[in-house]
């Protein structure tokens, strides 16, 4: 694409002018880079020093347990398996300590045989010569749709905390097959949703003319956060920022906010600070320039936020648990108080 400057004269019109607008936004496009995003764990079993997992005692839903209770299993972590039927005594006879989780996992395996259909081409020749029509056959495929069920429970209390699904559906090959395939989709599903997990997000930024932002994306670009952003705020201060067109001044408003919001050092030291400072650069984008560019950077600073929120709360939330368990540890005795951010 070229990237020349737009018609002058008495051929330049409104829409060119628009045109214009969109190509030569698209003309500034940087560099791609990677940032790092965390998430919670949309089950957090792992802020419980203590787990017990249950289940009714089929071979497929204790090999899920076993897969499991390995996975979470640490120095510092204790984790049974129980029969379903074996909780509620256990409980009542106070064996199921303070801080301790009951996940109850459920397997159902529905097996049934669906009708599939093919349409071919085929030619057939008489008399008057050929002709091509389409063929449908039908067949049937055996199905294994398999769902898995965990509910967590607060062990003491027997408190309902959470309930959540995995499914997965296999077909074409023998019931056996189906079956170890399905284990195996399932329990993939069930660890990933133990633990926290940190994905790579791919962010276009925009370049300018100025070799100062230049320099600065060219530092991101290397993986260097905190040096890019140090030089793009510099070159905000600077003097040569009130003469640039709000345009320009947008774009590299829009490249401060992401390196205030991928910098790992501010996450560190203080992640509100982080996000706050962010959310002003793109604020102050917006205002200059309202592109749905800088809008939808906006919404992903604040998601992001709210997801780091959630990591932080369940970090809380294991540290409170762990004191709970061990009380001795803390001073005189005493279990702390229940994190703000944690709800029980």
């Amino acid at each position: 694409m070229r990237c020349d400057h737009p018609p002058r004269g008495p051929s330049r019109t409104a829409l060119l002018a628009l045109l214009w607008g969109v190509i030569g936004f698209a003309c500034v496009s940087g560099p791609t880079v990677v940032g790092r995003m965390q998430y919670p764990a949309a089950v957090p079993l792992r802020t419980f020093p203590s787990v017990w997992i249950a289940n009714g005692g089929d071979p497929s839903e204790r090999r899920l347990a076993m897969e499991l209770a390995a996975h979470l299993r640490s120095t510092d972590r204790r984790v049974e398996i129980v029969g379903r039927d074996q909780l509620e005594p256990m409980r009542l006879a106070g064996r199921i300590p303070a801080a301790s989780v009951v996940v109850l996992l459920e397997l159902d395996l529905q097996r049934r045989t669906q009708t599939r259909s093919t349409t071919q081409p085929e030619t057939v020749c008489g008399s008057t010569g050929c002709t091509t029509r389409h063929r449908t056959d039908y067949y049937e495929v055996p199905t294994l749709r398999a769902r898995v069920r965990l509910t967590v429970f607060d062990g003491p209390s027997a408190r309902m905390l959470q309930r959540v699904a995995h499914e997965t559906l296999e077909e074409g090959r023998r019931p056996a097959q189906m079956v170890q395939r399905a284990l195996v989709d399932l329990s993939q599903k069930i660890l990933a949703s133990v633990d926290q997990r940190v994905e790579r997000i791919e962010v276009q930024l925009l370049s300018t003319e100025h070799p100062e932002v230049r320099a600065a994306l060219a530092d991101i670009e290397l993986g260097e956060w905190r040096a890019g952003r140090v030089r793009l705020e510099q070159f905000v201060e600077s003097e040569t920022w009130d003469s640039l067109e709000p345009q320009v001044q947008a774009r590299v408003l829009y490249d401060l906010g992401m390196a205030r919001r991928f910098d790992p050092v501010a996450r560190r030291d203080d992640p509100a600070a982080q996000f706050a400072a962010a959310e002003e650069a793109l604020q102050r984008a917006v205002r200059l320039d309202p592109r749905e560019r800088y809008d939808s950077a906006l919404r992903a600073v604040r998601a992001h936020q709210g997801q780091l929120r959630l990591v932080m709360a369940q970090q809380e939330a294991a540290t409170h648990n762990y004191q709970v368990a061990t009380p001795s540890e803390t001073p005189n005795g005493e279990v702390p108080p229940v994190p703000p951010s944690y709800a029980p």
